[in-house]
């Protein structure tokens, strides 16, 4: 028998100094069975630094056909793709085809950036692609803030994302590499 998804409910409460979004959101999360917990927890961090009121969870490592997450218009058209991880070109270039603005979010470090060097001209090239870099500041886990029912605070303000619950408080650097 498959292992199903485990799902995790987040009430997220955010404040985007950069952009002026103000915001609670409710989200349900699946974890496909193939997910590891950084990598939801970077979905969950891609949302909020790209907060829109239609911007929504896909379902991501499931699906070839989909992003992480997209945000569409009224008329159905992706407006905003927002893939993670170190997608191929193939990919890209699909998602460029497919949307208005396509973001990558990178989160594995020096694997980033050694993706980012080998894709740097092709990526460059595409003035639709933005790439951001997640990095967790102090050696701190995103996943002491992963638990089932996630009550989380967040404030944006520069390039840093400052994540905080009951217990935890972390901030997240996001840097845009492209």
């Amino acid at each position: 028998m498959a292992i199903g998804a485990t799902i995790y409910k987040a009430n997220l409460n955010l404040s985007n100094l950069n952009s002026h979004h103000y915001a609670d959101y409710s989200l349900t999360l699946a974890k496909h069975p193939s997910e590891n917990e950084t990598r939801l927890m970077c979905r969950l961090i891609a949302f909020l630094h790209a907060a829109h009121e239609d911007l929504e969870l896909t379902k991501g490592i499931s699906s070839t056909e989909e992003p992480d997450l997209w945000q569409r218009d009224l008329t159905g058209n992706i407006v905003h793709w927002i893939e993670l991880g170190m997608p191929d070109e193939k990919r890209i270039r699909q998602a460029s085809g497919k949307a208005d603005q396509v973001s990558i979010y990178t989160y594995h470090d020096n694997k980033a950036d050694i993706w980012l060097e080998k894709n740097r001209s092709s990526l460059s090239a595409n003035k639709k692609v933005k790439v951001f870099n997640i990095n967790v500041e102090g050696g701190a886990s995103l996943e002491q803030l992963l638990v089932k029912t996630m009550n989380l605070g967040c404030i944006i303000e520069e390039e840093q994302m400052h994540l905080s619950d009951d217990d935890h408080h972390m901030t997240v650097q996001i840097t845009q590499s492209l």
